[in-house]
Protein backbone atom coordinates (compact mmCIF):
# COMPACT_ATOMS: atom_id res chain seq x y z
CA UNK A 1 0.00 0.00 0.00
CA UNK A 2 1.03 3.18 0.43
CA UNK A 3 3.13 4.90 3.01
CA UNK A 4 4.30 8.10 4.28
CA UNK A 5 8.25 8.39 4.14
CA UNK A 6 9.71 11.27 6.27
CA UNK A 7 12.53 13.53 5.29
CA UNK A 8 13.94 16.04 7.32
CA UNK A 9 14.58 19.44 5.74
CA UNK A 10 17.92 20.67 5.09
CA UNK A 11 17.61 23.26 8.07
CA UNK A 12 16.77 20.61 10.69
CA UNK A 13 13.57 22.40 11.26
CA UNK A 14 11.12 19.80 11.07
CA UNK A 15 9.73 17.01 8.24
CA UNK A 16 8.31 17.02 5.14
CA UNK A 17 5.94 14.49 4.32
CA UNK A 18 6.03 12.99 0.93
CA UNK A 19 4.07 10.19 0.10
CA UNK A 20 5.94 7.29 -1.77
CA UNK A 21 5.32 3.43 -2.12
CA UNK A 22 7.83 1.56 0.80
CA UNK A 23 8.09 -2.16 1.59
CA UNK A 24 9.14 -1.49 4.99
CA UNK A 25 6.66 -1.53 7.44
CA UNK A 26 8.66 -1.52 10.82
CA UNK A 27 10.96 0.86 9.79
CA UNK A 28 8.52 2.91 8.36
CA UNK A 29 7.12 2.74 12.37
CA UNK A 30 10.42 3.54 13.48
CA UNK A 31 10.65 6.75 11.49
CA UNK A 32 7.10 7.62 12.78
CA UNK A 33 7.52 6.68 16.36
CA UNK A 34 10.81 9.20 16.56
CA UNK A 35 9.02 11.85 15.06
CA UNK A 36 5.92 11.66 17.46
CA UNK A 37 8.21 11.57 20.63
CA UNK A 38 10.22 15.28 19.98
CA UNK A 39 8.37 18.21 18.47
CA UNK A 40 12.12 19.67 17.17
CA UNK A 41 14.66 17.38 16.06
CA UNK A 42 18.37 18.01 17.57
CA UNK A 43 20.96 17.47 15.19
CA UNK A 44 24.03 16.08 15.69
CA UNK A 45 27.92 16.02 14.77
CA UNK A 46 30.38 13.42 14.77
CA UNK A 47 33.62 14.01 15.26
CA UNK A 48 36.84 11.90 14.09
CA UNK A 49 40.40 13.42 15.62
CA UNK A 50 43.44 11.60 14.55
CA UNK A 51 46.41 11.89 17.42
CA UNK A 52 50.12 12.28 17.09
CA UNK A 53 50.73 8.58 18.43
CA UNK A 54 53.43 9.63 20.58
CA UNK A 55 50.91 11.86 22.24
CA UNK A 56 47.77 9.99 22.71
CA UNK A 57 48.68 9.23 26.39
CA UNK A 58 49.01 13.15 26.89
CA UNK A 59 45.82 13.85 25.42
CA UNK A 60 43.87 11.17 26.62
CA UNK A 61 45.49 12.61 30.70
CA UNK A 62 44.38 15.99 29.78
CA UNK A 63 40.60 14.84 28.92
CA UNK A 64 39.99 13.10 31.04
CA UNK A 65 41.23 15.67 33.86
CA UNK A 66 39.68 18.94 31.87
CA UNK A 67 37.02 18.15 29.86
CA UNK A 68 34.41 18.93 31.89
CA UNK A 69 35.17 22.39 30.66
CA UNK A 70 33.65 21.34 27.18
CA UNK A 71 30.86 19.16 28.05
CA UNK A 72 29.69 22.41 30.16
CA UNK A 73 28.75 24.17 26.86
CA UNK A 74 26.92 21.33 25.11
CA UNK A 75 25.52 17.69 25.32
CA UNK A 76 28.32 14.75 24.70
CA UNK A 77 26.55 11.46 23.70
CA UNK A 78 29.66 9.61 23.53
CA UNK A 79 33.34 10.02 23.49
CA UNK A 80 35.55 6.56 21.93
CA UNK A 81 39.19 5.48 21.44
CA UNK A 82 39.16 3.88 18.10
CA UNK A 83 40.47 0.15 18.63
CA UNK A 84 39.78 -1.58 15.30
CA UNK A 85 39.47 0.27 11.77
CA UNK A 86 41.91 3.08 12.74
CA UNK A 87 44.73 4.01 14.84
CA UNK A 88 45.51 6.79 17.21
CA UNK A 89 41.91 8.03 16.62
CA UNK A 90 39.39 9.62 19.61
CA UNK A 91 35.62 9.57 18.17
CA UNK A 92 32.93 11.83 19.75
CA UNK A 93 28.86 12.39 19.10
CA UNK A 94 27.46 15.90 20.58
CA UNK A 95 23.43 17.08 20.23
CA UNK A 96 22.69 20.51 19.39
CA UNK A 97 19.31 22.20 19.80
CA UNK A 98 20.01 23.37 15.99
CA UNK A 99 22.43 24.56 13.94
CA UNK A 100 22.33 28.17 15.17
CA UNK A 101 22.60 26.29 18.82
CA UNK A 102 25.93 24.92 17.46
CA UNK A 103 26.89 28.15 16.37
CA UNK A 104 26.29 29.93 19.20
CA UNK A 105 28.31 27.15 21.92
CA UNK A 106 31.34 27.64 19.87
CA UNK A 107 31.36 31.37 20.01
CA UNK A 108 31.23 30.77 23.24
CA UNK A 109 34.34 28.25 23.52
CA UNK A 110 36.27 30.43 21.51
CA UNK A 111 35.82 33.02 24.31
CA UNK A 112 35.98 31.10 27.35
CA UNK A 113 39.49 31.54 28.39
CA UNK A 114 39.49 28.95 30.74
CA UNK A 115 38.78 25.99 27.89
CA UNK A 116 41.31 27.90 25.56
CA UNK A 117 44.23 27.93 28.32
CA UNK A 118 43.58 24.64 29.78
CA UNK A 119 42.56 22.43 27.35
CA UNK A 120 42.25 23.96 23.67
CA UNK A 121 45.62 25.00 23.04
CA UNK A 122 47.43 22.50 24.40
CA UNK A 123 45.70 20.01 22.65
CA UNK A 124 46.43 22.05 19.26
CA UNK A 125 49.91 20.80 18.60
CA UNK A 126 48.63 16.48 19.27
CA UNK A 127 46.11 16.75 16.40
CA UNK A 128 47.15 15.15 13.28
CA UNK A 129 43.99 15.66 11.26
CA UNK A 130 40.30 16.66 12.05
CA UNK A 131 36.74 15.52 10.75
CA UNK A 132 33.32 16.40 11.41
CA UNK A 133 29.94 15.63 9.62
CA UNK A 134 26.53 16.49 11.08
CA UNK A 135 23.97 13.68 11.33
CA UNK A 136 19.72 13.88 11.48
CA UNK A 137 19.20 11.41 13.92
CA UNK A 138 16.56 8.27 12.29
CA UNK A 139 15.68 6.72 16.04
CA UNK A 140 15.82 8.03 19.50
CA UNK A 141 19.41 7.55 20.43
CA UNK A 142 19.94 5.05 23.37
CA UNK A 143 22.27 5.46 26.00
CA UNK A 144 23.75 2.97 27.72
CA UNK A 145 25.66 3.55 30.94
CA UNK A 146 26.75 -0.10 32.27
CA UNK A 147 30.13 -0.67 32.05
CA UNK A 148 31.19 -3.04 29.43
CA UNK A 149 31.03 -3.89 25.91
CA UNK A 150 32.40 -2.85 23.00
CA UNK A 151 30.53 -0.35 20.65
CA UNK A 152 30.95 -0.50 16.72
CA UNK A 153 30.41 2.56 14.27
CA UNK A 154 29.10 1.56 10.80
CA UNK A 155 29.63 4.60 7.86
CA UNK A 156 27.94 3.81 4.79
CA UNK A 157 28.03 5.59 1.25
CA UNK A 158 24.83 5.02 -0.20
CA UNK A 159 23.47 5.74 -4.04
CA UNK A 160 20.11 5.74 -3.29
CA UNK A 161 17.75 8.38 -1.95
CA UNK A 162 15.50 6.08 -0.58
CA UNK A 163 16.96 4.16 1.89
CA UNK A 164 16.37 5.19 5.31
CA UNK A 165 13.36 3.08 5.81
CA UNK A 166 15.10 -0.02 4.73
CA UNK A 167 17.97 0.36 6.66
CA UNK A 168 15.90 0.48 9.88
CA UNK A 169 13.57 -2.22 8.76
CA UNK A 170 17.20 -4.44 8.71
CA UNK A 171 18.79 -3.18 11.48
CA UNK A 172 15.67 -4.58 13.60
CA UNK A 173 16.59 -7.99 11.98
CA UNK A 174 20.45 -7.67 13.43
CA UNK A 175 19.78 -6.44 16.41
CA UNK A 176 20.17 -9.44 19.12
CA UNK A 177 20.55 -10.37 22.51
CA UNK A 178 24.10 -9.57 22.77
CA UNK A 179 23.91 -6.84 20.23
CA UNK A 180 22.13 -3.33 20.27
CA UNK A 181 21.53 -0.07 17.85
CA UNK A 182 22.31 2.99 19.95
CA UNK A 183 22.11 5.21 16.79
CA UNK A 184 20.93 5.47 13.02
CA UNK A 185 21.77 8.46 11.55
CA UNK A 186 21.85 10.32 8.29
CA UNK A 187 24.53 12.42 7.51
CA UNK A 188 23.96 15.97 6.33
CA UNK A 189 26.94 18.06 5.95
CA UNK A 190 29.68 15.83 5.45
CA UNK A 191 29.85 13.18 3.17
CA UNK A 192 26.45 13.14 1.42
CA UNK A 193 24.15 10.23 1.52
CA UNK A 194 26.02 8.30 4.05
CA UNK A 195 24.46 6.12 6.61
CA UNK A 196 25.75 6.07 10.41
CA UNK A 197 24.95 3.69 12.37
CA UNK A 198 26.22 2.94 16.45
CA UNK A 199 26.24 -0.48 17.90
CA UNK A 200 26.45 -1.98 20.98
CA UNK A 201 27.93 -5.28 21.91
CA UNK A 202 27.95 -6.60 25.10
CA UNK A 203 31.21 -8.96 24.27
CA UNK A 204 33.55 -8.29 21.66
CA UNK A 205 34.48 -11.08 21.07
CA UNK A 206 30.68 -11.87 19.13
CA UNK A 207 30.76 -8.21 17.12
CA UNK A 208 31.85 -10.22 14.51
CA UNK A 209 28.74 -12.08 14.08
CA UNK A 210 26.17 -8.80 13.53
CA UNK A 211 28.60 -8.52 10.29
CA UNK A 212 28.31 -12.36 9.34
CA UNK A 213 24.38 -11.91 9.78
CA UNK A 214 24.60 -8.58 7.42
CA UNK A 215 25.87 -10.29 4.87
CA UNK A 216 24.44 -13.51 4.79
CA UNK A 217 20.60 -12.32 5.32
CA UNK A 218 18.32 -11.62 2.32
CA UNK A 219 17.71 -8.09 3.39
CA UNK A 220 21.40 -7.40 3.86
CA UNK A 221 22.59 -8.55 0.52
CA UNK A 222 19.51 -6.09 -0.79
CA UNK A 223 20.19 -3.37 0.87
CA UNK A 224 23.95 -3.80 0.45
CA UNK A 225 23.41 -3.64 -3.33
CA UNK A 226 22.82 -0.01 -3.11
CA UNK A 227 25.80 0.71 -0.85
CA UNK A 228 29.10 2.03 -2.47
CA UNK A 229 31.07 2.32 0.55
CA UNK A 230 31.30 0.86 3.78
CA UNK A 231 33.80 1.17 6.81
CA UNK A 232 33.73 -0.23 10.52
CA UNK A 233 34.98 0.38 13.11
CA UNK A 234 35.66 -0.94 16.99
CA UNK A 235 35.09 1.88 19.59
CA UNK A 236 36.18 1.67 23.27
CA UNK A 237 34.41 4.29 25.63
CA UNK A 238 36.43 6.32 27.50
CA UNK A 239 36.03 7.47 31.47
CA UNK A 240 34.14 10.45 30.81
CA UNK A 241 32.14 8.96 27.91
CA UNK A 242 27.95 9.24 28.76
CA UNK A 243 27.51 6.25 26.26
CA UNK A 244 29.72 3.53 28.61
Amino acid sequence: GVHTQLLQNNDASGYNVIPMLVNSTKGLNLLLRNMSTRAAQPIYELRTYSLVPKEVGNFMTLSKEKFHLRTGHSKLLGYWTTELGGLNQVVHLWQYDSYSHRAAVRAKLGGDPEWQSEYFQKILPWLQHQDNLTLESLIEPVENSTEGGAYELWQLGLNNVDWKTTLLDLATTLEGEDTQLCGAFGSVFGPMGSAVLIWRHKELDRASQLQEKLFRSEKGQQFLSNVMSKQSKILAPTPFSPWK
